[in-house]
């Protein structure tokens, strides 16, 4: 088997499938019904998916929910109920951000993946701080994959304001990273769901800035060679979530060993140069190859230039169709095509152009992708549209 993918339509909700070399298995969930009741869909959505990781034997590796906050805790409460009845030694990490579905539900969708080990010691072990399960390890092809879930920093006290909350979150992360032999250096793929981003996006950025170059990524700010520095592919978002804090963080990091064929590269494309340039550090998307397929993590991307300036201020459309022709530029150099997605996460800051962006993907021929569509302030104020997705392709044996 190489990839497979497959669609299940429900009155209420779609369910796509990717299933890839007999080994990874993406799933994404989304509502369509606006007055379908959140918590019993959710019930059957997780039904399904416990049955799908019975009869492939694979284990969660990295899950996310997307809702509203009022109901995160019913929903993950039949999200419970469904996967704990099969698998009671599952850890119950999910990361949940609040989500205003572009369709009207409550609860905007479900994305996961999941990983099927060949062999015992590739068996997908639960990574602790303390008591705390905080991210998923396992291995595959000689490298070690580190997925970590939820991490933020903490706001119970008045004097951690958003700055040093958004400081705290890296720094735990490096912490967990280093405890697995691992550093930041080693990390592919950030998302970050931040509240209120229009408020302190050009602080969150010093945040992130300052603690890349505590971790080694950055040095001096100098941007002259910046499609040279290593930084991992990320999504910055809106999204409250259910811990009060300013922001919160999954991230997947990849360790080799000396003999494993895997390679972890950065993208820059040419349609947009690296947005280290203007303050904020991470790569356009990440690739990583293994032998018998090849991942693309595409950055959250958006109708802005070469100096970060949107374009096409006030224009849905044509910021629209300026982001897929951005990501297409990314992935066709790589053999990769829209045909190819795995998952994504649609981004729009006002629901009254969903009708439209669906008119335009019917067009671009990307209307049926695995993705969550989502209504929720850009970086940017004027940007009105967001894309981030994975994609995946199989690599012939004989190549």
């Amino acid at each position: 088997m190489s990839i497979k993918r497959t669609t299940d339509l429900h009155p209420e909700f779609k369910v796509f499938r990717t299933d890839i070399q007999d080994s990874y298995i993406c799933i994404t969930a989304l509502v369509t019904n606006p007055d379908a009741d959140s918590v019993r869909v959710a019930g059957v959505i997780y039904d399904q998916v416990a049955e799908i990781l019975a009869e492939s034997g694979a284990q969660i590796i990295h899950e996310r929910i997307f809702g509203k906050i009022e109901i995160h805790k019913n929903i993950l409460g039949a999200r419970n109920r469904k996967i704990r009845c099969l698998f009671p030694e599952d850890p119950g990490m999910v990361t949940y951000v609040e989500g205003k579905s572009c369709y009207g539900n409550p609860l905007a969708g479900v994305q996961l993946r999941a990983f099927r080990p060949s062999r015992e010691e590739e068996k997908v072990k639960t990574i602790l701080e303390g008591n705390i399960p905080r991210g998923r390890k396992w291995s595959r092809k000689g490298a070690i994959f580190l997925q970590f879930q939820n991490l933020y920093g903490e706001s119970s006290s008045e004097k951690r304001n958003r700055r040093e909350q958004t400081e705290e979150m890296f720094h735990k992360a490096e912490t967990l990273l280093t405890t697995e032999g691992a550093s930041f250096r080693d990390v592919a793929r950030t998302w970050i769901y931040v509240d209120n981003i229009l408020d302190w996006y050009k602080e969150f950025n010093s945040a992130r800035n300052r603690c890349y170059t505590d971790f080694g990524l950055l040095y001096n700010g100098d941007v002259n060679h910046a499609e040279n520095i290593f930084l991992p592919a990320s999504t910055g978002i809106a999204g409250k979530n259910s811990e009060g804090a300013s922001a919160v963080m999954d991230l997947l990091a990849v360790t080799k060993s000396s003999n494993s064929d895997i390679q972890i590269e950065p993208l820059y494309g040419i349609r947009q140069r690296s947005p280290y340039r203007y303050g904020s550090a991470f790569s356009r998307a990440m690739r990583i190859s293994e032998p018998d397929q090849k991942w693309i993590f595409v950055s959250g991307t958006a109708s802005i230039n070469e100096d970060g300036k949107t374009i096409h201020i006030g224009d849905f459309s044509a910021q629209v169709e300026h982001t897929v022709e951005v990501i297409n530029s990314l992935i066709q150099p790589e053999g990769v095509s829209f045909s190819d997605f795995c998952e994504a996460t649609v981004f729009l800051k006002r629901k009254e152009d969903f009708s439209r962006y669906q008119e335009i993907a019917e067009s671009l021929g990307i209307s049926n992708i695995p993705a969550v569509y989502l209504v929720a302030d850009v970086c940017w104020n004027e940007l009105l549209f967001e894309l981030d997705a994975s994609f995946t392709v199989s690599i012939p044996h004989n190549r």
